[in-house]
């Protein structure tokens, strides 16, 4: 190789080192304020420069560097959007009740409003959607806590059935268990009826006053029977039949 040659890339390595170090300076500044996308995005522009030009030109160096700064901004990035995943699988472990509904809503807002002011920043729209459903599904749920002690029966009990079945309260656990407490509170109303109206009733006519099989009905009897101040006093196993208390 002749020495024009040699200078020639000598220079093209220089400029190409130019370039690549105000990349790499351009990156430092945008992690400095967190901006990741950003920064990740020149780093991915810099790593396919050494691709292009790595047969031609020795750099390891800048290959190692910038795919280490690369996974350094990967970290940081994940660490901070892992915060708002954190909150908000912590809201769904809370313990939901008729009485505290109101506040977790509170808190469901302020991660709302947080994630939506860092919705790009830290990619959070499926986070955000699922924040979106959350609040659907608590909206119709407290359309159910306000009513369901005043409707009949029927009406009540199919407006929870309609909602299991046409949401996944699955994915929101803490739902799932709400709007399962709702319905348990809705039959050991309608036993407290039946104690005031009926001596005892079999299994039977109770199955059928409840639209509920009555092998299910066992396992709900033996569960308010052990509650305090429970509208059954005893079930009868022999005959299938359960004694109210007066």
């Amino acid at each position: 190789m002749t020495f024009n040659n040699n200078f020639v890339v000598y220079k093209q390595k220089k400029e190409l080192l130019k370039d690549l170090n105000i990349y790499q300076s351009f990156a430092l500044k945008k992690i400095d304020i967190e901006d990741f996308k950003s920064a990740l995005a020149k780093i991915d522009s810099a790593l396919t420069l050494i691709d292009e030009f790595q047969s031609y030109f020795d750099l390891k160096t800048e290959l190692n560097d910038f795919s280490e700064i690369r996974q350094k901004v990967l970290t940081e990035f994940n660490s901070h959007r892992d915060i708002y995943i954190r909150r908000y699988n912590n809201l769904l472990k809370e313990t939901l009740s008729e009485t505290n509904l109101e506040d977790f809503l509170k808190l469901l807002a302020m991660l709302k409003n947080d994630v939506d002011d860092n919705l790009n920043k830290y990619n959070l729209h499926d986070l955000q959607e699922n924040i979106i459903t959350y609040f659907t599904l608590i909206k119709k749920l407290y359309t159910i806590i306000s009513s369901y002690k005043v409707l009949n029966y029927n009406d009540a009990s199919v407006q929870i059935l309609k909602f299991v079945k046409e949401f996944k309260v699955e994915n929101f656990p803490n739902l799932k268990d709400l709007l399962s407490s709702v319905y348990k509170n809705l039959l050991f109303i309608q036993f407290k009826f039946m104690s005031e109206n009926f001596d005892k009733l079999s299994l039977r006519e109770i199955s059928e006053k409840l639209a509920i099989a009555p092998e299910r009905l066992e396992d709900i009897i033996h569960l308010f029977m052990n509650k305090q101040k429970s509208p059954i006093k005893k079930y009868v196993k022999y005959n299938n039949e359960v004694i109210f208390n007066q």
